[in-house]
């Protein structure tokens, strides 16, 4: 995460079927990871997205990485993420 208050989309990976995957706010996080699945949902001054702080984590059901968006409250934060694809 570049800059506060720019949703960014995770880079495109297509996940075969549609595949949980686990995004976790990084542990050195300062602020708050807001996530949402477009760009006005995850912007960090709008009120439709989840909230992440350093070490939270969300499980989400996507068919390609890019379908989810962040922002985050302080920048240079940013999340991590893992799937098991199946």
């Amino acid at each position: 995460m570049d800059v506060s208050g720019v949703p960014v989309k995770l880079d495109p990976l297509n996940i075969p079927g549609k595949q949980e995957v686990v995004v976790k706010a990084k542990s050195m996080n300062n602020g708050i990871i807001t996530v949402g699945f477009s760009s006005a949902t995850a912007l960090n001054t709008g009120t439709s997205h989840f909230k992440l702080y350093a070490w939270d984590s969300i499980r989400v059901v996507v068919d390609d990485l890019d379908d989810i968006w962040i922002d985050a409250t302080y920048s240079g934060d940013g999340v991590e993420w893992i799937l098991d694809i199946k």
